[in-house]
């Protein structure tokens, strides 16, 4: 693609994926530190409100991770106090290198993409994802990581674009994005940004408004989007 300068790429689900083992075990050391403090909870319901406190704090809810650990015990009916808040986010620094894992060639895609276009990635995430960005090693790749907690939107809020681009120095029509789900597509070619779709994961079609949206390129695997770029 001749006129492509810029290749803007979500993370979960489209490069990366959740080490199911590794959240099940942090999930339920969690569980055990507060057992250990006299709060008994059920390791479903340690999870069920820590998913929900990930989805809650996308925007800039909350500024640091001690206040997302008060977020998390509050919910949980229980009081947030600085040794037990120190504990929970002792244990994340333990598991942040582990948490995610790339799919399969997806360095290599990163690698051969990072020699041709200026590279961008683009997530809605809750706080602490810049330090798993930076435990996996990306940071070499993107010249703009660009986080949903940070710019204070989510996708396909036009911002988070708008921001990728402003740093990359680059047009919508000099660029390209990858997504594993159709809504943040629509907001990317909203704003004039060309589209690849990577069904990955379970959640292609989760807030979409057209489910049948066809990207430029559609296929199964982050490897195959070599094939068109």
């Amino acid at each position: 693609m001749s006129c492509l300068k810029g290749v803007l790429i979500d993370f979960g689900n489209t490069i990366a994926h959740v080490n199911q083992e590794d959240d099940k075990k942090f999930n339920e050391e969690i569980a055990s530190a507060l057992a250990d403090q006299g709060y008994e909870r059920p390791v479903d319901e340690v999870t069920r409100v820590l998913n929900n406190a990930y989805r809650e704090t996308t925007q800039g809810e909350v500024k640091d991770l001690e206040e997302f650990w008060r977020l998390f015990l509050r919910n949980l009916g229980i009081d947030g106090n600085l040794h037990l808040v120190n504990v929970l986010m002792e244990l994340q620094n333990r598991h942040i290198p582990t948490i995610f894992r790339l799919y399969d060639g997806a360095f290599e895609v990163l690698s051969v993409l990072g020699k041709k276009y200026k590279l961008a990635l683009v997530s809605n995430c809750a706080i602490g994802l810049s330090n798993v960005i930076e435990a996996m090693g990306l940071n070499e790749f993107f010249e703009a990581v660009v986080l949903s907690y940070e710019v204070g939107v989510r996708k396909p809020e036009s911002r988070m674009y708008h921001e990728a681009l402003k740093r990359l120095k680059l047009n919508p029509s000099e660029c390209i994005f990858v997504s594993d789900e159709i809504s943040d597509l629509e907001g990317a070619r909203k704003i004039g940004l060309k589209t690849i779709l990577v069904r990955q994961g379970e959640r292609t079609i989760h807030g979409a408004k057209d489910p049948a949206f066809r990207a430029e390129f559609d296929c199964n695997h982050i490897t195959e989007i070599v094939k068109y770029l």
